[in-house]
């Protein structure tokens, strides 16, 4: 999964960065980072009964193969028009992927310590998003030299899963309910997940061309962005083990209102100066702290192969947040030039924030009535 989230943290800005050398057009970059996210609706109909079928280890392993083929294409077709298939391809390999280790993950875990388990989950997700961007800064972005460095990661990354092929668990039964049901049932958890990869996407996009018109050079602006993961992976842990001790629906509450506080100070923020690298890894962390309490709400309410299903829409939100941030990102660049970008994520969080408000007030009142 380090790997599935490291090729998201590289193709976004890789390509992003490549395209905007053509002298495209923002929007068009944006459109075309969105088209790696709309597979999502393909794999959606299907992943649940694969993951039956085949159980996580072996499914995995069949989307890690097309995603190493997907992405040694790119390079030998250098067109905007010719990576939307492509993308949409490593998208719907991509999507799969994270179906089943979520499920995985949320199968294996129990209440008292999910937290925990789910913070290092997301620590390898987060790890792999510090090193796309990382990878990206040492490789440059020019040439077959990234790509070639992505796939061979990818390669690598098949042999922790034979390794724990054997103990892949097994998903049965089928669901209770349909998607809109699921939907229902968790709503901070799915919308969480739909403005956490708008968001992210968007940063992923647009972060380092924000940083580069900023005044600084390529390189540095990468690093920057590869901070922001790092922080991501430093608060893993820590705000797991706080989920399994504190009321996760108040931390998330805090986690969105320090979000929104930090990029609407960003404009002031970033002065090329070492506080800048201090400033992105809390901004990193505290995003990254999202991740991990979208995952653990929906463990603690969904099991086995409704869980799958639940997961499968947890991810479509995730992609329908990837198809709308980047075309946002975009628009609020041009709109609202030069720092459109982080005041535009700001208003996406700002405008999420009731929901886990009310569903906190919500349960502290049947929590008080007595009510199970």
């Amino acid at each position: 999964m380090a790997v599935t989230s490291l090729i998201y943290g590289l193709t976004m800005p890789l390509l992003a960065l490549v395209l905007d050398r053509q002298g495209v057009d923002a929007k068009l970059i944006g459109l075309s980072a969105a088209s790696q996210s709309f597979a999502v609706f393909a794999v959606a109909p299907i992943a649940p009964r694969l993951l039956r079928r085949w159980g996580p280890a072996r499914l995995m392993l069949r989307c890690i193969v097309v995603n190493i083929i997907a992405f040694l294409m790119l390079p030998l077709f250098d067109s905007l028009y010719a990576w939307f298939p492509l993308r949409f391809v490593i998208g719907a390999a991509g999507s799969t992927l994270w179906i089943a280790g979520e499920t995985w993950i949320n199968q294996i875990a129990d209440e008292r310590s999910r937290g925990r388990l789910v913070g290092l989950y997301g620590a390898a997700l987060s790890a792999g998003f510090a090193l796309g961007p990382l990878s990206l800064g040492l490789t440059g972005s020019e040439g077959w030299t990234p790509f070639l460095a992505a796939a061979g990661m990818m390669l690598i990354s098949t042999g922790p899963l034979l390794l724990a092929y054997a103990v892949s668990p097994r998903v049965d039964g089928g669901p209770s309910g349909g998607l809109p049901s699921l939907l229902w049932a968790a709503p901070t958890a799915m919308l969480l997940n739909l403005v956490f990869a708008a968001a992210d996407g968007a940063l992923l996009s647009f972060l380092p061309i924000y940083f580069v018109r900023l005044g600084f050079d390529e390189a540095n602006a990468l690093y920057l962005l590869a901070v922001l993961g790092a922080g991501g992976i430093a608060s893993q842990y820590p705000i797991g083990w706080l989920g399994d001790h504190v009321d996760r629906r108040l931390i998330l509450i805090v986690c969105i209102a320090s979000l929104i506080a930090g990029l609407a100070l960003m404009p002031l923020a970033i002065g090329a100066t070492p506080l800048d690298w201090l400033y992105v890894f809390l901004l990193g962390g505290v995003l990254g702290a999202l991740y991990n309490l979208g995952v653990v709400l929906l463990g603690e309410r969904f099991r086995g192969a409704e869980l799958a299903t639940a997961t499968t829409l947890f991810t479509v939100m995730w992609n329908l947040g990837s198809i709308a941030g980047p075309p946002l990102g975009g628009a609020g660049m041009a709109a609202f030039a030069p720092h459109g970008l982080p005041l535009t994520v700001a208003a996406m969080f700002a405008l999420y924030l009731p929901v886990p408000v009310i569903d906190h007030l919500r349960r502290k009142r049947r929590r008080k009535r007595g009510d199970t």
